[in-house]
């Protein structure tokens, strides 16, 4: 098909439109007076990736027979003597058990009826365990706290029924208060025998065993090399009641490049950040470095917090956080330096520049991290969302804004 006059001439027309739109805009960024950046709150930290294990003083509860149903929470702190567990010889305590909690749960529903009809209040305060309910069962399930979101749903499950229950009259709802009493005591008479299970010592409670308990001990963390932590392997759960976490202090051992370890010593105090089931940075202390081993050391921190969350960790990834830097974010071309040797940013006014003075946080590739320098008052304050300019030109403190 051959082309026509017209369809050329379209053709080239629009060629040449392209063109000159490319030169214009190639023209105001070659040529544009200035460039404006925002400036917005911005954090680095110098950190090390690490694969470490989580050690702890542990005792194991006595192995068990028959069904074992808990009567603490995972990460509870109990105390000496105190039942944490009951074990039952029966194959069928478990519904049994089930069936209680489930009378236990509708009493409290039918007290909460009979409670409506002498206290108009009582139905407000129950909306409102539903409503804390929910949302701490939310916050639970999003920051991964599983066995904390068990709980938080037993919560919702009871408030709401308590708020569904309804009965026509006051006089049924004693009858049956009085008929569940009954049940209730009849269940726990099926459940007479078991064997509790009681602690030894004080500590946090924990459901999990992996039969590292003996073999991981702050009494060996002297002794670690990266030879031996490296063939570590989590062992074969062991059938129990769980075990019983001694003392509040908790160790990560990890192994290091020799270079990098060599940046930490003993005492010194860094954050730890671990990938799962620490919702939080724990503020920790350099608790040990080991000898150099092939070019790699291990390296030990010790925690003091936290160690409710921390009871089912053991082999876990992190970072350790050697420091951090705050400030806000600005380009690298925006910092500038006066005669007097004092650092400033220059900002867009409206049509005017302002210089504000800045003291260097952190200088990294193509940018800075600044805060406003002490004693700046007023339009002088550098604050988030403030227009740093970024120029080769000379500026000015007040000068009109170029280009404008």
């Amino acid at each position: 098909m051959r082309s026509t006059p017209i369809f050329k001439f379209l053709s080239v027309a629009v060629l040449l439109a392209v063109a000159a739109l490319l030169g214009v805009e190639a023209y105001r960024y070659f040529h544009q007076p200035v460039s404006v950046s925002v400036a917005y709150a911005g954090q680095v930290a110098d950190s090390i990736s690490v694969n470490g294990w989580v050690i702890r003083q542990e005792t194991p509860l006595p192995e068990v027979s028959g069904t074992l149903l808990r009567q603490v929470q995972e990460g509870e702190k109990v105390h000496v003597g105190q039942t944490v567990a009951k074990a039952y010889a029966s194959k069928d305590a478990l519904e049994t058990v089930k069936q209680l909690e489930d009378a236990e749960l509708k009493l409290q529903q039918l007290r909460f009826a009979h409670n409506s009809y002498l206290d108009s209040d009582a139905a407000l305060k129950v909306d409102s365990d539903i409503s804390d309910s929910i949302c701490n069962l939310h916050a639970a399930t999003a920051e991964g706290e599983y066995s904390t979101a068990i709980g938080e749903m037993s919560a919702v499950k009871s408030a709401v029924l308590k708020r569904s229950y309804s009965y026509e009259s006051l006089e049924q709802i004693s009858a049956e208060i009085q008929s569940t009493q009954t049940t209730i005591a009849s269940l726990q008479a099926q459940l007479s025998g078991a064997s509790a299970v009681r602690t030894t010592s004080a500590g946090y409670f924990s459901g999990s065993t992996d039969g590292c308990e003996q073999q991981l001990t702050p009494a060996m963390l002297s002794e670690l090399t990266p030879s031996m932590l490296d063939g570590l392997r989590a062992g074969t759960a062991v059938k129990g009641a769980g075990k019983i976490i001694t003392g509040s202090t908790w160790y990560y051992a990890a192994d290091v490049a020799a270079d990098t370890a060599r940046e930490l010593s003993v005492g010194q105090q860094v954050t730890l950040r671990l990938s799962k089931g620490l919702a939080q940075d724990a503020a920790a202390y350099v608790h040990s470095v080991s000898a150099e081993e092939d070019g790699r050391m291990v390296v030990v921190l010790s925690c003091s917090q936290y160690i409710s969350q921390v009871t089912l960790l053991r082999h876990q990834q992190g970072q350790i956080l050697l420091r951090e830097y705050t400030g806000l974010h600005i380009p690298s071309a925006a910092l500038r330096m006066d005669e007097a040797g004092n650092l400033g940013v220059f900002c867009q006014v409206g049509a005017y520049v302002y210089r504000k003075p800045v003291t260097l946080s952190y200088r990294g590739e193509g940018f800075c991290l600044v805060n406003s320098a002490e004693g700046a008052q007023g339009k002088r304050i550098l604050r988030q969302g403030d227009l740093a300019i970024s120029t080769s030109q000379t500026l000015t403190d007040g000068m009109l804004l170029p280009g404008s």
